[in-house]
């Protein structure tokens, strides 16, 4: 098996039974081991819209058209939990967010209703809020 390594910023392709995957990026170092992943999904006319991402050279290329993170889905993830998610054939990251977008997501799960208070907790102690 391949080593998998995470940082900050980094999308991953995971599965997410009961079909397909959806991507996934590291947003805060939860412990020395844990991650903080949000997931990107498209647009739907009920998503929390607190943080909108577009297509464009400073997001994965996975994002080809409006999308948003949807905090409500977030997982904590060593890089052994991930490995268990991830297809064989993308054990890579399938893309980065920039810095700025990275900062834009991390201050939207601090604003979203959606994410669950121990998340936004960790969060918030990463960011130094």
């Amino acid at each position: 098996m391949t080593s998998l390594s995470i940082r900050l910023g980094d999308a991953f392709l995971i599965k997410t039974p009961p079909k397909g995957k959806h991507l996934y990026v590291a947003i805060a170092k939860t412990t020395k081991t844990r991650y903080l992943f949000v997931s990107i999904n498209s647009r739907k006319p009920k998503s929390e819209t607190v943080c909108i991402l577009n297509p464009g050279s400073d997001v994965p290329d996975f994002i080809v058209h409006e999308s948003v993170i949807n905090y409500r889905f977030a997982r904590e993830l060593t890089t052994k939990d991930l490995a268990k998610l991830i297809p064989p054939d993308y054990r890579s990251a399938r893309g980065y967010c920039s810095n700025a977008v990275l900062k834009r997501i991390q201050t939207g799960g601090l604003n979203s209703k959606r994410l669950k208070n121990r998340y936004k907790l960790a969060l918030k102690d990463f960011m130094g809020s």
